[in-house]
Order: structure tokens, then C-alpha cells, then sequence
């Protein structure tokens, strides 16, 4: 049986995607009754479902214009009901207030008091009394193993260190309060949840799930029209495609995938998402050409980097895959995004650090 907090993580996270996907039992060509049990779940589970369609989201896009050229500038979700829907499933995006999850609402109603929303707790609140927790057990530990190595010396035991109890820190009133409430006295809406240019043209173009907005003219933007500003010049090796073609590979492949830079490297892969573990592999992407010489200079990095990075990972117990992009020679005639995808190719390398006294024979 899980754990507790375990049961509640996956009712809480339910869905890896912002999408119902369908459970197939395997066909067995020698077993006739596969074949029946495979047909039956294609028949039965859409008219079970009542033929739902997946949940549409709606975001927006900001640009930027300089003398030169536009690009864009952020992509963005305004919603509360969309915000908690796609980092509920999938955990895509990151709040504009939040280190990851949108719940600076959450905070600030709990600091200040908001009256009609008493007992919610933010994850950051959790993680807290889990550290708190986690401080008690080790007080009370030394002190047991400083009692059994010199029990003469120990008469009594600090009450207020062994015995703490959880209470309300004191709110530190701050001059910008006053602005945070509205008339009726609720929090105003001031987060958003920002997704990445990759993020936003997955569940545009793979999921099709989520209808993107022009800020300035309202106009919703079509799959290919958001892959034109997101990579106006059209290089094979632009930074957009390159990245994206890696996040579509992960995606596809049932990883949850999220921004690495924290740790110095472009993508962080977990099997479920961060709440219920911490990521299991980092993820270097580096070009690869046809012609060697420009591949080798590409690819060329100094060692004291290659190894910091591997240090950096590796110390958080994470393994660093260098995952080699072959880039296309053009890309200028294509009919289909997925005709533009399929001249990418992706292989992955293992990179750890060999270590004398931990490898020998």
C-alpha cells in the first residue's frame, strides 16, 4: 500500500497530460481473445467516456519590437482554473510569483488572513513542517546520544527543544498589503502562470489543446504561424527547434520534462513530476552536423566546464546525458510540421565520472 501523503499526491496529480489517454490491452497473435479484449477497449472506452474532448486552455502572447526586428517576449496563462489544469497535468509552466507552481495566492491569503479560506496550505508551507519536523527528530537524537555517552552529566532535558509545538509564526505586515486586496476584501489577481516557447508549442501543436492569443490583436495564432515568431529566422540550428525537438522527444517517450537551468543544463527529466521525486537526469544538448569540422567546433566546450556541470549533477545525484541533435543542412521547403520534425534526429550518451576507488575491477 502507498503512503499516505503518496495516495494524495496521485489524486491531487492524476494525469501525466492535459489529456485522456486511452488503455489498450496488448494483442497476442496466437490468442484470439486478445484481438477481442484489444477491440472491445477501442469500442468502449470512447462510449464509456461519452465521447469527451480534451479540455481547451487559453493563453496569450506578448512581442517585443526593437529597431530591427519583433520576437516574442513571454507566453503566458491568465486563468486560475487553466493555471491549476496544466500544472496539474503534466506540470507545465511556472508561476510568475512561485518558484514552480502557482500558489502565491495561496501564500498571501494564508498570511494575511483572508477570511473564508482558513486551513489551505501552500506546497511551500508543507515543505516547512517538513524541515521543522525533520530539525526535531535530529535535536532529540543528540540529545539521546549525548545522554547514553555521558549519562552523569545530563540531569534533565530540555523541554522546549525535545517538545516543540507548531506555532503561528507572528505576520510581518509589509506596505505593499494594503494593495493586495480588493474592495470585497480578496486577494487581487496578480500571478500568472509562463510557460516556455517549447511548453507552448507542444500543447499547441501535439496536443492541440491550448489556443494562443495575440496580445495586441486578439487574434488567435495557428500552430504553424506560432513556429514562425518562435523562430523567425529559420535556421536548422535554431535554439527554439533544437530545444523543442529534444522536449517533444522526451514528452513522447512519457517523460515529465522542465527547465534545467538551475543545475546548468538546458532540460531536468522526471519519470512523474516534482512533487512526487527529484529529477533523475539532466540533459546537455549539442548539435550535430554533417560536416565534421563545424560539429567538432559546435561541440568543442572547455573541461573545466564539462566537469563542473558533471560535478554540479552529479552531487545532487542526477545522471548528465548528452543528448547530440542532428541538424538538418536546410530546412527551407516543408509542407507539415511534422515533415519539419522528421529531419531531426536525436541520440543520447551517458556521461559519468570515473572515479579510481568506486570503479575498479
Amino acid at each position: 500500500m502507498p503512503p499516505k501523503n503518496r495516495r494524495n499526491l496521485n489524486a491531487l496529480y492524476p494525469d501525466p497530460l492535459p489529456v485522456k489517454v486511452l488503455s489498450l490491452p496488448p494483442v497476442i497473435p496466437h490468442n484470439p481473445v486478445s484481438l477481442a479484449q484489444y477491440i472491445y477497449a477501442v469500442v468502449a472506452q470512447p462510449v464509456l467516456a461519452g465521447f469527451k474532448r480534451p479540455r481547451r486552455f487559453t493563453g496569450s502572447l506578448e512581442k517585443t519590437s526593437d529597431a530591427v526586428s519583433s520576437y516574442v517576449s513571454s507566453i503566458y496563462i491568465e486563468s486560475e482554473e487553466d493555471m491549476q489544469g496544466l500544472w496539474r497535468a503534466g506540470f507545465f509552466g511556472k508561476g510568475s510569483q512561485s518558484r514552480s507552481d502557482p500558489t502565491w495566492e495561496l501564500r498571501v491569503v494564508k498570511r494575511l488572513n483572508v477570511p473564508g479560506r482558513e486551513g489551505m496550505l501552500a506546497p511551500e508551507e508543507l515543505t516547512a513542517r517538513r524541515r521543522e519536523a525533520r530539525k526535531r527528530m535530529k535535536e532529540e537524537r543528540a540529545l539521546a546520544e549525548q545522554a547514553t555517552a555521558s549519562p552523569e552529566k545530563i540531569t534533565t532535558v530540555d523541554a522546549s527543544i525535545v517538545e516543540k509545538t507548531e506555532t503561528a509564526r507572528p505576520k510581518k505586515e509589509r506596505a505593499e498589503d494594503e494593495n493586495l486586496l480588493d474592495g470585497q476584501g480578496n486577494v487581487r489577481r496578480l500571478e500568472r502562470l509562463e510557460i516556455t516557447p517549447q511548453e507552448a508549442f507542444f500543447l499547441t501543436y501535439a496536443l492541440d489543446v491550448l489556443d494562443i492569443y495575440d496580445d495586441h490583436t486578439g487574434d488567435r495564432i495557428s500552430a504553424p504561424h506560432l513556429l514562425g515568431l518562435l523562430m523567425p529566422d529559420w535556421r536548422p540550428d535554431n535554439d527554439f527547434i533544437m530545444k523543442y525537438v529534444v522536449y517533444h522527444h522526451y514528452r513522447s517517450h512519457g517523460w515529465c520534462i522542465r527547465n534545467g537551468v538551475k543545475f546548468g543544463v538546458d532540460y531536468l527529466l522526471y519519470r512523474r513530476g516534482p512533487p512526487f521525486s527529484h529529477a533523475e537526469f539532466g540533459i546537455i544538448i549539442l548539435p550535430h552536423y554533417k560536416d565534421e569540422a563545424r560539429s567538432e567546433a559546435a561541440q568543442r566546450r572547455e573541461w573545466a566546464w564539462v566537469s563542473g556541470v558533471n560535478r554540479i549533477v552529479g552531487g545532487v545525484k542526477k545522471t548528465l546525458i548528452l543528448c547530440y541533435v542532428e541538424v538538418p543542412e536546410s530546412i527551407d521547403t516543408w509542407h507539415t510540421v511534422e515533415e519539419l520534425l522528421t529531419r531531426y534526429k536525436v541520440r543520447e550518451v551517458s556521461f559519468t565520472r570515473w572515479l579510481p576507488s568506486r570503479n575498479r575491477d
